[in-house]
């Protein structure tokens, strides 16, 4: 079944770039990302964005014969560095480790970033291109004749990967910076739910069934990045926070390793030390559906702002602590944005941001909203308001309420 999988996929990648070929449309980029995605997976086609967005992709020519070189930024733990990546233009092939184990010798994949990201480059007209001398071009050949320095490893890579093979999942960030804030900000819960796949990780605490905060990192967040199939498991937060926090602050990275039904394994290992490395073992448990916490996207009352993060916090740090409940006002009228407090005599007051506001980024109102929430659970999300740069806040005529923070 695979190999028939990979057979069809030229012709479907062919269709659908064939598709998107004559069209500019913003709408239509998006669809042709979700169908690039479909074929071939979250993980290729996000790093491939990646070096399109970061124009990294130049393409060498000398007598009608070209090659192009995608230059890749990646980490050490004392400083970032850079490798040069060779490729023919219209040849599905690759040296790097991901397209040598997983295309060529499990027969898993049907292709890499890099060769994605030449054709995406070609397709939005966003290539560099070069003219070189007959000798330095004959040099570059020579370049692409050989495996890149970093293959060379490939026997330790190769043993690696296939001892990464045993684990459900294997994951690698190389800082954890913005991982551990997104922790800490959903420390009001007891249990951090984790459901993994293709897409990327998301971590779910819920309270009370009132209350459910969500982090999701996609796999091009990651350094490396493996699953298999569906993983579900659940561990106790504020171990994990502990865990994360061993190193007082230090910028490290970070190696999550998951088998079935055995403790999560987490290695952090310092920027500044060579030899200094710790590992966690945290239990896990049986993972419990979550809550259905949506609203519907086609709603014709959903109203949607993007506020600056820190700004949005100091909103919700001015009002009273001791009001009982909060009423949160949308309008595309005045007042546009408007926070009140409720329940305690004498000391209500509120907050209106108009939809010209400096701190106002996005703002699509359809009709007026207006819903009571508890204080507490607003104050909830205070950590994460303060981690991240803006806030998106969503609600529509049935009150529900959600917020989506950008770290």
């Amino acid at each position: 079944m695979q190999g028939a999988t990979n057979c069809c996929l030229p012709l479907l990648l062919q269709e659908i770039f064939k598709r998107f070929g004559n069209s500019s449309n913003v709408e239509d980029l998006a669809d042709f990302y979700s169908k690039l995605t479909s074929a071939l997976g979250s993980r290729v086609v996000g790093f491939a964005r990646q070096f399109v967005d970061t124009q990294s992709v130049t393409v060498f020519n000398n007598v009608g014969k070209s090659l192009a070189v995608i230059a890749e930024n990646y980490c050490t733990k004392k400083r970032r560095k850079k490798k040069l990546v060779y490729l023919f233009s219209n040849i599905n092939y690759c040296f790097c480790n991901y397209f040598q184990i997983k295309v060529l010798e499990l027969g898993i994949a049907y292709t890499c970033e890099h060769v994605l990201a030449i054709r995406l480059t070609f397709l939005l007209n966003n290539i560099h291109f070069q003219e070189l001398q007959p000798h330095k071009f004959h040099n570059l050949l020579r370049e692409f004749s050989l495996p890149p320095q970093q293959s060379t490893d490939r026997v330790v890579h190769r043993m690696e990967f296939f001892e990464y093979t045993n684990y459900r999942f294997f994951g690698c960030l190389e800082n954890i910076k913005i991982f551990t804030a997104g922790i800490r900000s959903m420390g009001f819960g007891d249990n951090l739910m984790f459901h993994i796949n293709e897409d990327g990780l998301r971590c779910t605490v819920e309270q009370y069934k009132q209350i459910q905060a969500n982090l999701f990192i996609t796999p091009s967040c990651f350094s490396d990045y493996h699953v298999q199939g569906l993983v579900n498991f659940t561990i106790n937060i504020n171990v994990l926070i502990e865990c994360l926090s061993i190193f007082a602050g230090i910028e490290c990275s970070m190696k999550m390793f998951y088998k079935e039904n055995d403790p999560l394994l987490i290695i952090l290992e310092p920027h500044t030390e060579n030899d200094t490395r710790t590992e966690c073992s945290i239990k896990t448990t049986h993972y419990d559906e979550t809550m259905d916490f949506s609203l519907d996207t086609d709603s014709q009352s959903l109203n949607t702002v993007f506020i600056k993060g820190r700004e949005m916090a100091n909103i919700f740090h001015d009002l009273d602590k001791s009001a009982d409940e909060l009423q949160i006002t949308l309008s595309p009228r005045r007042p546009h944005f408007k926070v009140e407090t409720l329940g305690v005599m004498q000391s209500e007051c509120s907050i209106e941001v108009a939809k010209t506001s400096e701190m106002m980024i996005f703002f699509n109102c359809k009709g007026t909203t207006k819903a009571r929430y508890r204080n507490s659970l607003i104050r909830a999300t205070q950590k994460a308001m303060l981690a991240s740069s803006k806030v998106a806040v969503k609600t529509d005529a049935s009150g529900l309420l959600e917020m989506h923070f950008m770290m």
